[in-house]
């Protein structure tokens, strides 16, 4: 079987959408950035060249002889100087290429001069890039050509240093616009964790609409969907409950009327070969109106099938109580005995509910104890929470059954040894009630050491005031 696919968020295909876009605009910020600031770099530094060759120019002094006299210091000045990584080299020579001073071998730059008189061009000299700007002046008298050349190192540096400059500060500005972003859809999307909450924390008979007012337009058809889908299982929730009383009315009148025609049938053939017959057709209407009974009760405990409005404030020692009462003489009738330990509690629910819930448990109790045993129910309080249990010191229930007598129509081997009838679907009510109110059915061995302790724990809400 193949795996589930995981779901993603909304908040992370938002992120991811947006994501990308700022990762390339960033590169394109970078990249922009580094074409702006190259060309004033590069025209900072070849001003930088050409004041080196107008240093020269100032050094070149006519002797009397009649040449020329390039008085360069042991150490140039500022404009000459070169760091350690970098290489500087000169020429001062005549148009017809006879070198003066300098490097000989040093190229010169093409004719083409630019608006401050120099010409500048890049090659190759000694195996390595250089910077080379060529000035033609006539200033001693004689025409000459100053020609400087430098390594590309520093302005590569500054370059380099811009452009990390650049880059820090681009990323800065994209991590800052991402947390806005983030800021902003989490903000936006408040409504739709409300949302979620009201829809995760809404009860299971809760079938009323959800608000429309807060939600976003964009999830409003979603919403407005769920909303009738809602009203529709509303509407057959209603029309299973009349469906329900009616069926229950239809069942118990003519199954009261049997028994009766049965009864006064019974007591006209006392002392017939008839009677034995008739007994066992009372048993089997008996069981028989049992089971609808139990089958109505089941299908009304449904959580569906219950509002709100629906629960009230449940007091469990007047609960209690009426059971007893109820309960007493067939107790009395089977040879047990019958108590309680009743605690001051409250808590909120269906009443008929937890008064069949009861019923069944003190039914399945009884059957199941044999004469001389004993059976407890008790409410109260423990670690905050409500409970309610049926303490019986019958055959009680193996372990690995605890489980199963929860399903619909499974007798559990405690029946089949007790010979105690019964349609299997007791405790399938008593569990589909406790989830209605939002409690938990524990199967526990009874408190003498042997039987069944039946034990219901509501919530902690549950309890009243």
């Amino acid at each position: 079987m193949a795996e589930r696919r995981r779901s993603t968020s909304v908040h992370k295909r938002l992120l991811s959408y947006l994501l990308a876009p700022l990762l390339l605009l960033l590169v394109a910020g970078v990249a922009v950035d580094h074409h702006v600031i190259v060309s004033p770099i590069h025209n900072a530094f070849d001003h930088s060249l050409s004041r080196s060759a107008l240093a020269i120019v100032a050094r070149i002094h006519p002797r009397g002889d009649g040449q020329l006299d390039v008085a360069l210091p042991s150490r140039p000045p500022a404009p000459l100087r070169a760091l350690p990584d970098e290489h500087f080299y000169y020429r001062v020579s005549l148009p017809d290429g006879t070198t003066i001073a300098g490097t000989p071998e040093l190229p010169i730059a093409p004719d083409n001069q630019s608006a401050d008189g120099f010409s500048y061009t890049n090659l190759d000299f000694r195996g390595q890039p250089f910077r080379l700007a060529s000035y033609r002046t006539s200033e001693t008298g004689d025409p000459l050509v100053v020609t400087v050349a430098e390594t590309p190192a520093r302005r590569d540096r500054a370059v380099h240093r811009l452009d990390v400059a650049f880059f820090i500060n681009d990323t800065l500005q994209m991590a800052a616009v991402l947390i806005i972003a983030l800021i902003g859809i989490r903000i936006a999307l408040r409504p739709l964790q409300r949302l979620s909450r009201q829809i995760a924390g809404r009860p299971a008979v809760a079938l009323n609409q959800l608000p429309t007012n807060e939600v976003p337009a964009e999830v409003l058809p979603v919403v407005e969907s769920l909303n009738t889908l809602l009203g529709r299982v509303r509407d057959s929730v209603l029309s299973q409950q009349h469906f329900l009383a009616n069926a229950a009315h239809q069942l118990r009148t003519p199954l009261t009327g049997l028994k009766a025609q049965l009864e006064v049938l019974a007591r006209e053939t006392a002392g017939t070969p008839l009677q034995e017959r008739i007994d066992l057709l009372q048993g089997g209407v008996d069981r028989l109106a049992h089971t609808a009974n139990q089958l109505l009760t089941l299908a009304r405990a449904e959580p569906s099938a219950h509002r709100a409005s629906h629960f009230t404030a449940i007091d469990l020692p007047h609960l209690i109580g009426e059971v007893i009462d109820s309960s007493l003489d067939r107790a009395i009738a089977h040879g047990i005995d019958l108590g309680a330990d009743a605690q001051p509690v409250q808590v909120t629910g269906v009443y008929w509910l937890l008064h069949e819930v009861l019923n069944n448990l003190m039914d399945n109790a009884i059957r199941h104890t044999p004469p001389g045993g004993n059976i407890t129910i008790r409410c109260g309080i423990e670690q905050g929470h409500p409970f309610l249990e049926v303490d019986d010191s019958g055959v009680g229930i193996p372990l690995e059954e605890r489980d199963k007598v929860r399903e619909r129509f499974y007798r559990s081997v405690r029946s089949t040894s007790s010979g105690a009838d019964g349609c299997g679907l007791g405790l399938a009510i008593v569990d589909e009630v406790s989830r209605v109110h939002g409690a938990q059915l524990s199967i526990l061995e009874g408190s003498s050491g042997r039987g069944a302790r039946m034990r219901i724990d509501f919530p902690a809400t549950s309890q009243g005031s």
